[in-house]
């Protein structure tokens, strides 16, 4: 995942993702489609990864839906890439927030995602 910077040693915590995905304007064909395709990326979830919401309808942002997702960081750059692939002629944009699990962190990792982040 491009940009994005994890301390060492907070993959073996449990995080959550939330995915916010803009769709491109589709016709039903291509509703249609997308659907099934979903359906597919869904049920390849890697071990240890699970969906915990599915927002449709993002209001107030620029944004038409998005997931969140809990699991370990590897099994979500695995998911990740087949995303990325599976649903690239589909989704126009996407952002991708990363947080952990109340507060769970080691404090030298919280640290270090404080001093690496972009001001707000």
């Amino acid at each position: 995942m491009p940009g994005i910077r994890i301390p060492d040693g907070v993959g073996r915590f449990d995080l959550v993702y939330v995915v916010l995905y803009r769709l491109r304007t589709l016709t039903e064909e291509e509703k249609r489609k997308w659907f099934v395709e979903w359906a597919r990326i869904k049920a390849e979830l890697p071990k240890g990864l699970e969906i915990i919401v599915e927002g449709f309808g993002a209001f107030g942002t620029a944004y038409t839906g998005f997931t969140v997702y809990e699991g370990p960081l590897e099994a979500f750059r695995e998911h990740f890439e087949t995303l990325e692939r599976k649903s690239a002629s589909f989704v126009e944009k996407t952002e991708t927030i990363i947080g952990t699990k109340g507060f769970n962190l080691p404090l030298g990792g919280i640290e270090e995602i404080v001093r690496h982040r972009p001001v707000d």
